[in-house]
């Protein structure tokens, strides 16, 4: 994705994705599946019995090339209670155990922000492919060194960034890089919460990476990289309370003039959703906009009678299934990473959050 334009998106099959591929690879997930003929699934591990299992557990389980192996916890009793509860085949209370197992294939990282980097960085040294939950990690620096150590390694690695596998996100990206809409102007996406605070909750907590950029900053930037790329500076304005990020307005301009406008928070609420306005109409993304059902694309160009054209969809599960199916399709054939999230942009967008978070600490 060049600075200054639309990002090129297109329809992708699983055989024209990059990353290091082909009949070498693919032999040596054969080798590692103990199979040649079919490979149909690939054995997970989850690591975190937080909100995250609440929200993708089940999905697991309905992803038709997922096996959910084991679920990890800190405590056995919760790592049972999970994994009878989400149909997982076990749980245990010891990570370190679980890396050295051979009926696990992928490791999916879904604790806190402060334990993503040590545990990735675990499993990929134990030989496993990951998906990490995003942020992936709290700095560009970390985010970078595991990249580099998977594309050293020949493992798959991927920042869960579900939004961009959301069968919407998939079609408007298709649209706006079609031209549909025209040159893209702007971009505006909104992620603010009214959360009280509470000294127990991970994101008001400085020691667990809390803070509202890297839990929903990470979505409306995101959005940004996706359509615009990388931008040429970065103007960001926020409030600091107990250590943390609480409330940030980001504004990213680009070298051909664009500018994306990201607003997130943990201490008020905002509509959800989010608008890309272009010289021949917009689209306006339903919130909300990260896990939406749909958009509204509106064509001005027309004439004040054109009617906006709807586009929606019928949601598997909780949404996440289409990303968990293109990981564990892309494993299976032996490719490290996917175009929809490759590394290059969680590298770029963890940049982004860094130089956020700069400004707004400095501030």
């Amino acid at each position: 994705m060049g600075l200054g334009g639309a990002a090129t998106f297109l329809p992708i099959r699983l055989s024209d994705l990059s990353g290091r591929d082909g009949p070498d690879a693919q032999r040596r997930m054969a080798a590692h599946f103990g199979k040649e003929d079919r490979l149909d699934k690939t054995r997970w591990a989850m690591v975190g019995t937080g909100l995250m299992l609440q929200l993708i557990g089940r999905d697991l389980g309905l992803t038709e090339n997922v096996d959910p192996q084991v679920i990890v916890s800190r405590t056995q009793m919760r790592a049972d209670v999970a994994a009878s509860e989400f149909g997982f085949a076990s749980g245990s209370a010891d990570l370190a155990s679980v890396l050295k197992r051979d009926d696990i294939d992928v490791v999916y990282v879904a604790t806190p922000h402060s334990l993503h980097f040590e545990q990735a960085m675990a499993a990929l040294k134990a030989g496993k492919h990951v998906l990490v939950e995003k942020a992936m990690t709290p700095s560009a620096a970390q985010t970078r060194e595991l990249c580099e150590l998977a594309q050293s390694s020949g493992l798959f690695l991927m920042e869960a960034m579900w939004t961009a596998f959301n069968p919407a996100i998939v079609e408007m990206r298709r649209r706006v890089a079609a031209g549909d809409i025209g040159d893209v102007q702007s971009v505006h996406a909104n992620f603010c919460i009214g959360m009280p605070y509470s000294a127990e909750h991970r994101l008001w907590a400085q020691e667990l990476a809390g803070g509202s950029t890297l839990d929903q900053g990470v979505y409306t930037l995101s959005l940004a990289h996706m359509l615009l790329g990388a931008p040429a500076s970065i103007a960001a304005h926020g409030t600091v309370l107990h250590g943390v990020d609480a409330d940030v307005v980001a504004t990213l301009t680009y070298h051909a003039g664009q500018r994306a406008v990201c607003a997130n928070g943990l201490t008020s609420w905002s509509p959800l959703s989010a608008y890309i306005s272009g010289s021949q109409g917009w689209i306006e993304i339903a919130g909300p906009f990260w896990s939406t059902d749909g958009f509204l694309h509106r064509h001005p160009d027309r004439g004040p009678s054109a009617q906006a054209e709807e586009f929606t969809y019928q949601r598997e599960g909780m949404g996440y299934v289409p990303m968990l199916r293109a990981v564990s399709s892309a494993i299976l054939e032996g490719r490290t990473q996917l175009d929809q999230r490759p590394h290059a942009e969680s590298i770029a967008v963890a940049e982004s959050m860094d130089e956020v978070l700069r400004q707004v600490h400095q501030s």
